[in-house]
C-alpha cells in the first residue's frame, strides 16, 4: 500500500469506529452487554491488518508518541492539548479494548456501577476526540496487538519483576502456596518494598505500608473480585501495574514509539522495569522523552493552552516549531537522556511553554 492510500485508510477506519461508538452510545443509555462491549474488539480484530501496516510503516519511527496506559483521554479537561505539543504523529491507545477484555471476564450481572460509569464516559470521551480533533489524533488499540496467553514471554517477564520484590519466592506459584494473608506478604517481601510499589494516584505514602495496602483495597473493591485473600488482592492490584508496564514498554519498543504517560503510578513501575530492557537501545531515548512528555502534563497550563481554540493551538505550535524548539533548549542546556534530571529540566520546559502561551496570545 502506498502511504498516502494507508493513511486515506486509517481515516475511514476512524470515520467507521466513531459510527460504532455513536451507536454504542445510544445503547449505553440504557444498559450493558457482552454483545455490545465485543463489538469494540470485533471491529479492531477485522481492522488488524490496516492498523499493523500504519503502525510499522507510518507511525514506528517517526517521533510518534502514544497517549497510553490510562482510563481515558480527557477531552473536557483539555488533555488532547499538553499531548500534541510533543511530538510528530500522536495516537490514542483505544482504552475500549481493556474494558471489553475485563468485562469478557466478568459473570453480566457483576459488572459493578462504577465500571460501567467508566465505560460509558470512555466512549463518549472517545466519540469527543473522534469529532473534535481533526485526524491530529488517531485512535488506535495498540496494546491490544500485543496482547498474547498467558504462557508468552510478556506474562513472563511479568512475573519475574513480580517476584523480584520479595524472598524466597520465585514464580506466582510460589507466591500464592506462601502467602494469604497481608502479613504474609510482608514476611517474605523486600524491605524496600514499601519505596518500590506504589497501589494508586493518591498513594500516601507517610502512612504505613498496611494502611496504604488497605486504601487501595478500598478504592479498587469495585475492580476486585470479592472472597478473595489480602496476598490475592495485593497480586492483583500490583501485579496488573507490572503487566500493564511490561506491555506499554513491549508495545512501544516494537512500533519505536513514545509513550505519554500522565498516571505516576505505570510511569513508577515502567521506570523500574527499565533494567530488564536496558540493553536495548531504544530504551534510553524512550525513557528520556517520556519523563519530558509527563513533565510538559504536569506542568503544562492547559486552560492557557486552550483559550483560543483548538485549530489556533495546532496551528501555532507547528508555525513555532514547538516540539523541535523543546528538545533543542533542553540539549543547550546539556539535558538529553544520558543527563535528564527532572529539576534541572522544569525550568526550560517553563521557558519554552512560556513562549507558547506568548505565542498564542499574539496571533
Amino acid at each position: 500500500m502506498k502511504s498516502n492510500f494507508l493513511f486515506q485508510r486509517i481515516l475511514l477506519i476512524q470515520s467507521e469506529y466513531k459510527n460504532l461508538l455513536s451507536n454504542l452510545n445510544a445503547y449505553f443509555n440504557g444498559n450493558i452487554s457482552y454483545e455490545a462491549l465485543d463489538e469494540i474488539n470485533l471491529f479492531w480484530l477485522r481492522n488488524m491488518e490496516v492498523v499493523k501496516l500504519y503502525l510499522t510503516n507510518e507511525f514506528a519511527r517517526k517521533d510518534s508518541y502514544v497517549f497510553t496506559a490510562s482510563t481515558f483521554l480527557d477531552f473536557e479537561d483539555s488533555e488532547q492539548y499538553p499531548f500534541l505539543l510533543i511530538g510528530m504523529q500522536h495516537v490514542l491507545d483505544d482504552p475500549l479494548c481493556k474494558y471489553s477484555n475485563i468485562c469478557s471476564k466478568m459473570p453480566e450481572e457483576k459488572i459493578a456501577e462504577k465500571l460501567f460509569e467508566q465505560i460509558v464516559k470512555t466512549v463518549k470521551d472517545n466519540l469527543k476526540v473522534l469529532e473534535n480533533c481533526n485526524n491530529e489524533i488517531i485512535i488506535l488499540p495498540l496494546r491490544l496487538l500485543s496482547q498474547t496467553p498467558e504462557n508468552s514471554l510478556l506474562f513472563q517477564m511479568g512475573e519475574k519483576a513480580f517476584s523480584s520484590l520479595f524472598n524466597n519466592i520465585n514464580n506466582l506459584k510460589d507466591f500464592f502456596e506462601k502467602c494469604n494473608s497481608f502479613d504474609d506478604v510482608l514476611r517474605y517481601a523486600r524491605k524496600d518494598i514499601e519505596n518500590i510499589v506504589k497501589f494508586s494516584e493518591s498513594d500516601d505514602k507517610t502512612l504505613t505500608f498496611e494502611q496504604r495496602f488497605n486504601q487501595a483495597k478500598e478504592e479498587n473493591l469495585y475492580m476486585l473480585e470479592a472472597e478473595i485473600s489480602d496476598a490475592h488482592y495485593f497480586f492483583i492490584m500490583v501485579f496488573g501495574n507490572i503487566q500493564q508496564a511490561v506491555d506499554v514498554i513491549v508495545s512501544c519498543v516494537e512500533y519505536e514509539c513514545f509513550p505519554f504517560i500522565r498516571y505516576s503510578v505505570v510511569l513508577n513501575y515502567i521506570l523500574l522495569l527499565e533494567e530488564v530492557f536496558s540493553d536495548i537501545t531504544f530504551i534510553s531515548e524512550m525513557r528520556y522523552k517520556m519523563c519530558v512528555a509527563n513533565l510538559l502534563y504536569q506542568i503544562c497550563e492547559k486552560d492557557r493552552l486552550s483559550k483560543f481554540g483548538f485549530k489556533r493551538f495546532t496551528d501555532i505550535i507547528k508555525v513555532l516549531g514547538f516540539n523541535q524548539m523543546l528538545f533543542k533548549t533542553l540539549a543547550k542546556e546539556n539535558i538529553d537522556e544520558k543527563t535528564f534530571v527532572v529539576n534541572e529540566a522544569v525550568p526550560v520546559i517553563e521557558k519554552c511553554l512560556e513562549q507558547l502561551y506568548t505565542a498564542l496570545e499574539i496571533n
